[in-house]
């Protein structure tokens, strides 16, 4: 082992700093795999989001002219007009 910093100990107390991260993390995901299960599930139920309906409606363009027509479209409000 080298003298790294001035001390013997260095490596051990690297080690010792990411085991106890490591733990956190590990403590952290196995408290939240419910949330990250309803997050699923809620995020099946609901609609796409405006940018994505946006997104959506340009990549299904044909051509340059008919993407800036679109482009054209959500920029006087096609999409953020109330129903």
């Amino acid at each position: 082992m080298r003298l790294v910093h001035g001390c013997w100990q260095y490596p051990a107390l690297v080690e010792k700093q990411l085991l106890t991260y490591l733990h956190a993390r590990e403590v952290n995901e196995k408290r939240f795999t419910m949330f990250k299960q309803l997050k699923k599930f809620t995020g099946a139920l609901r609609g796409p989001s405006v940018e994505e309906r946006e997104l959506s409606y340009l990549n299904g363009s044909v051509d340059r002219i008919d993407l800036e027509y679109r482009q054209r479209q959500i920029d006087r409000g096609l999409f953020r007009s109330g129903f």
